[in-house]
């Protein structure tokens, strides 16, 4: 399984960058400094879960000024995931982010220390399509169009 992580609004506070650790299924797949684009390959399981952890944020990461407004803080969002060539897109939202005893639906801004995750199956065309079709009624016969769909991914990724 291929993964593609694109990040933005990467904030450091003074010398110091926002480190994350990615892992899928509890195997660590990445440990370092955020960047903008990070790629990684994997095996996966027919379920899977993917994580994102925030390892290096502390308290005094968050700058405030007299008025308690932050003025710096070490952060970073989440951008785009791409599995296997197919963009999440709004799935991407499917996630939840997790900071202590908080739980966040929804939440792809890493501020707090903790993590996001989401859960979904493999294939993952197989997963987007059942997923969308869940959330919209919008394409019932997309298991019958499951192989169309699939020629056509392949036939853009060979595009592109």
């Amino acid at each position: 399984m291929k993964l593609e992580f694109y990040f933005k609004n990467i904030n450091g506070v003074g010398e110091k960058q926002p480190v994350c650790r990615i892992a899928l299924n509890g195997s660590d797949l990445y440990t370092g400094k955020v960047k903008e684009k990070v790629i990684l390959d994997s095996v996966h399981n027919d379920h899977n879960t993917l994580k994102i952890f925030f390892e290096n944020k502390e308290g005094r990461d968050t700058i405030i000024d007299d008025q308690n407004q932050i003025k710096q803080d070490l952060n970073f969002e989440l951008e785009r995931l791409i599995v296997d060539g197919i963009d999440l897109k709004h799935l991407i939202w499917e996630s939840k982010y997790i900071s202590k005893d908080d739980i966040i639906e929804s939440c792809l801004f890493f501020g707090p220390k903790g993590h996001w995750e989401i859960n979904f199956d493999s294939p993952i065309l197989k997963w987007v399509l059942r997923t969308n079709h869940a959330k919209n009624k919008n394409d019932p016969d997309w298991e019958e169009g499951y192989n169309y769909y699939e020629e056509a991914c392949l036939k853009l990724e060979k595009i592109k």
